[in-house]
């Protein structure tokens, strides 16, 4: 059962509202409706372009927060600072803006030096790796050195490989880049030189001051160098690791980012398009649907917040009326448990509506009755069910899940009616020895028809009470005497009675003049009595309604007929599946067990799948559609991603 709140508070409040209401995903929101309501529109309703507001700020503040790495934690605005920003949305988010291109701009000038003192410390680093890796006796024969990228460097490495007389050194400056030290005669200078320039090889005094190079060939003054470059390599990578200035800024802007951030959560809120609420200057009014089980859960939410705000809320429930339209209904909840992928048998028809009857356990009884009835077969059906077991608790979700949990109530009534037709892998007899509790399809196909007729019946009337139950909740209560109540169900019953009653006599005149033909032909009088009364007693009566009246009569007469006929299916695959068991009976006799288990396969797939497909077209059409519509919306809890 679903109830309609109606939240009403300051306007400042609009947005902390809906944030707990996302937190706790109880509630679908709807646009504020009611005569109150809407003359409140007429006298002040403010417009607030809040998705574009958000758009504006998030993509500035986003790219702030990406640019500095700076994350600050949230920091809630005061009701104060809340009810400026509701006065005056634009201009807070323009104040803020001003302040996010200020913090930039310090963060871009911070960035340039941080960049500059990185770049001084790689030089420095490569100077002392390379002092370092520069002996005097390898510098004194070299014949090309350079500086190389490492993810180079294998091909490189190939390319020199390819003469004996020559071979390289390779020291790592960095994690990217080293030096390559080539050694050879002299007539191969040329030919290395080439390969550098293919190779992109930077020349050394890219990196090297010429100085550095003639340190090298003086091994005192080397050892002099490598202390003086450590010691600058130290110092620089004091500098870049503190990163003074950054820090700085993080701490003195941390409040205003810390708000920033809680003001493009709330218009994250505020712009998504589910959050609709009445605005005015003094007001802000939410409305929405509740499970009834769930009403607890808002008057929580709103007792916390008036603890918190040390504000007043005003919160009012009641139940549907005639005049709210689209009310969603939430997924049911099935026991036992295991059982709730089960739900899309019904859903695959449609979502009920909440004047409807929700019928997930009807569903399934007879989607499984109907199919054990056509595939009844003891050994067949302990395997889908056994195997219903396994899926349903290997797989929690998907179409998997679907399937295994609907295997098991399948399997249970193929157990049954194998029971009662005495089936075991296709094997007739071995229980009562070929006296079943059913007719055999085979041998008494006329006794099996007569008791699908009646099964028929009663499935059909059941469904046109509960046809006639949901016409009375939807507020058409002279509909439960037309062809969706009381009037299909006497034709229904008449058609049954009269068809038995000929098969007794054979007499067809005698049939029409019996009181089983009399009560099939009221059934279909009332049929075309309800458009013509339920007009009158609405006050809108036309001629028209008389072809109304007619045509319920005629849909009435072909419909009832074509449906209860349409249950021979039953019987027919009763009868598929009983010749099965023939023909497995005969193969094993000149096969063995080979053509026994052929048979067998051949039924657990095939005949399988047209028995689950020609139970779900009887369940869905001659059954559900007498009652069931599937015109309902289903409940969508109000939820905004990052809240």
């Amino acid at each position: 059962m679903m109830k309609k709140f109606t939240i009403i508070a300051s306007p400042e409040l609009d947005p902390l509202i809906l944030g707990e209401l996302s937190r706790a995903r109880a509630v679908q929101l709807k646009e504020v409706t009611g005569v109150d309501f809407e003359n409140l529109k007429k006298l002040g309703e403010r417009s607030i372009d809040f998705e574009g507001l958000h758009d504006k700020f998030h993509k500035t503040y986003q790219s702030l927060v990406e640019a500095g790495h700076i994350e600050p934690g949230m920091v809630d605005l005061s009701l104060v600072e809340l009810r400026e920003f509701i006065d005056d949305p634009d201009g807070r988010v323009n104040e803020f803006l001003t302040v996010f291109e200020e913090i930039r701009k310090r963060l871009e000038i911070a960035d340039v030096r941080q960049k500059e003192r990185e770049r001084k410390l790689l030089e420095a680093r490569a100077r002392l790796e390379g002092v370092r890796a520069l002996q005097p006796d390898e510098l004194k024969r070299c014949m090309a050195v350079g500086v190389v990228d490492l993810q180079l460097l294998q091909r490189l490495v190939e390319y020199l490989r390819r003469f004996e007389e020559i071979s390289h050194k390779v020291v790592e400056i960095s994690s990217e880049t080293g030096f390559v030290f080539v050694f050879g005669p002299e007539e191969r200078r040329e030919w290395v030189e080439v390969i550098f320039v293919i190779f992109e090889v930077k020349d050394i005094f890219d990196v090297l001051r010429a100085q550095d190079v003639l340190l090298v060939l003086d091994a005192g003054r080397r050892e002099e160098a490598i202390k003086e470059y450590g010691e600058e390599v130290e110092k620089l990578q004091g500098l870049v690791e503190r990163e003074e200035e950054v820090s700085e800024l993080k701490i003195k802007y941390a409040p205003i980012l810390g708000k920033a951030k809680f003001l493009d959560h709330m218009l994250g809120i505020l712009s998504h398009t589910r959050a609709s609420a009445l605005r005015t200057n003094v007001i802000s009014v939410i409305q929405g649907w509740i499970p009834e089980d769930k009403v607890q859960v808002l008057d929580n939410i709103i007792e916390d917040l008036e603890e918190k705000t040390g504000e007043l809320f005003f919160i009012e429930y009641e139940g549907p009326s005639h005049d709210d339209h689209e009310i969603p209904t939430p997924t049911p909840k099935i026991k036992p448990s295991f059982l709730q992928p089960a739900w899309t048998l019904t859903s695959l028809r449609g979502w009920p509506s909440a004047n409807e009857v929700n019928p997930i356990y009807i569903t399934i009884l007879i989607f499984s009755f109907q199919f054990g009835l056509m595939y009844g077969d003891i050994g067949q059906g302990l395997i889908f069910f056994i195997l219903g077991l396994v899926l349903s608790r290997k797989y929690k979700r998907g179409m998997m899940s679907k399937l295994g949990v609907l295997f098991i109530p399948m399997g249970i009534a193929s157990i049954i009616f194998g029971v009662l037709f005495d089936s075991f892998f296709l094997i007739e007899g071995l229980l009562f020895h070929h006296h079943s509790i059913l007719p055999n399809p085979v041998h008494s196909p006329t006794k099996l028809m007569l008791i699908v007729f009646q099964i028929a019946v009663i499935e059909m009337v059941a469904a046109l009470v509960l046809g006639a139950i949901n016409e009375y909740k939807a507020g058409h209560k002279w509909g439960i005497i037309g062809e969706h109540g009381l009037g299909m169900i006497l034709y229904v019953v008449g058609l049954y009675l009269s068809a038995m009653f000929f098969i007794r006599t054979g007499n067809f005149m005698a049939v029409m003049s019996h009181w089983t033909f009399i009560v099939m032909v009221l059934g279909m009088v009332l049929a075309m009595l309800e458009p013509i009364i339920a007009s009158i007693a609405g006050g809108h009566f036309g001629i028209e309604v008389f072809g109304e009246g007619v045509g319920a009569l005629l849909m009435t007469f072909v419909e009832g007929l074509a449906n209860l006929f349409s249950f021979l299916r039953i019987a027919a695959f009763a009868l598929a599946h009983a010749s099965l068991a023939i023909a497995a009976q005969s193969m094993a006799g000149f096969m063995g067990v080979g053509g026994l288990l052929l048979m067998n396969t051949i039924a657990m797939s095939f005949e399988f799948i047209s028995s689950s497909v020609q139970s779900l077209r009887l369940l869905y059409y001659e059954f559900m559609g007498k009652f069931f519509h599937g015109g309902g919306i289903r409940f969508k809890p109000f939820r905004v991603r990052d809240a």
